[in-house]
């Protein structure tokens, strides 16, 4: 009985060293990973600060070599997409086409540069797209020359249109006109040959965009530009060759250079019509070298006639009356 008692503990022993045995060699097994994605996941997770500070940095040095400008781009003024209207109380000054000829022109620093003589005008895209400006002296330009300036030198290059002092100051210096194009007196605007050299010249200084004196319609390109000084003052006339009125003022957008309407007085009648520029036409013929410029109506005449009149052409400022005019012109 004994025997088998010491036999039992023996046994007993036995068994509890090997569970113990068994239990080290799992011990000592490496874990094995949950997933092949997991582990390559976890390779590209930075384990601690400072890891992931070296990442950051390392993605903003490679980001600011991707997006490094091109040194000629960085050398135009900033880009705003509109004019700076100064002050912004005195804006409605600034939407009369007829108010910003003779306007000093004024370099970055305020010196002046010469005198806005007039401006071209796209009239089916219906933009201004050029100042013409006399230059001083100082500019060294053949006498009796102006210089062609994009507007968008005004617009998307952060210029500035001041009401109070009526001046334009542009973001360049009096060394960027060197060489610059210029019109000789009495220029033609078509054929539109000299554009080519005015946009090269200015793409080195400004940013220009896609307006310029071509508009694309159906059957091809047409170029329908004209002076502003020249369509001040312009006849209108109906598909029948009569007479409609004159043009008295144009009203713009100064921010954009965007011509929104004529004001015109009526051959007949008080008052005056607001007419939507797209609702004209400039006639081939009146663009040919010696053609006078006239203005044909696209629509019924009998849309004139009964156009609203307004007494004034201060009237026409109002936003709420442009918008109703727009509205009526479109029908």
């Amino acid at each position: 009985m004994k025997r088998f008692h010491y036999l039992s503990i023996l046994l007993s022993l036995a068994l509890v060293l090997m569970a113990c045995q068994s239990t080290q060699q799992v011990r000592k097994q490496p874990a094995e990973p949950a997933s092949v994605a997991t582990t390559s996941r976890e390779k590209d997770i930075p384990t601690d600060k400072a890891s992931q500070t070296e990442q950051a940095d390392s993605a903003a040095t490679q980001a600011a070599v991707n997006d490094t400008p091109d040194p000629a781009a960085q050398q135009n003024p900033l880009q705003s997409q509109a004019a700076e209207i100064r002050p912004k109380e005195m804006r409605t000054k600034l939407t009369h086409l007829s108010n910003l000829i003779g306007y000093q022109v004024l370099d970055e620093n305020g010196d002046k540069l010469g005198i806005a003589s007039d401006y071209i005008v796209n009239t089916c895209e219906t933009y201004i797209i050029y100042i013409l400006m006399e230059p001083v002296a100082s500019l060294n330009v053949a006498p009796g020359s102006q210089v062609v300036i994009p507007f968008e030198a005004v617009t998307i290059n952060s210029g500035v249109l001041d009401a109070q002092n009526d001046a334009i100051q542009l973001r360049l210096d009096p060394e960027q006109f060197s060489g610059a194009p210029t019109f000789p007196a009495g220029q033609q605007l078509t054929p539109t040959d000299w554009e080519g050299a005015v946009r090269a010249f200015w793409s080195k200084a400004v940013r220009i965009g896609k307006l310029a004196t071509s508009c694309n319609v159906p059957g091809g390109p047409v170029f329908k530009v004209a002076y502003a000084t020249q369509l001040l003052g312009v006849e209108l006339y109906d598909g029948q060759n009569n007479l409609l009125g004159t043009v008295q003022e144009a009203i713009i957008e100064p921010e954009s250079g965007k011509v929104g309407f004529y004001i015109v007085k009526p051959a007949k009648g008080d008052g005056l019509v607001m007419v939507h520029l797209q609702a004209f036409n400039i006639p081939k013929e009146a663009l040919l070298p010696g053609g006078t410029l006239t203005l044909l109506l696209l629509t019924d005449p009998q849309v004139f006639w009964d156009a609203p009149r307004i007494t004034s052409v201060d009237e026409a400022d109002d936003i709420e009356l442009q918008s109703k005019m727009r509205q009526y012109w479109s029908r």
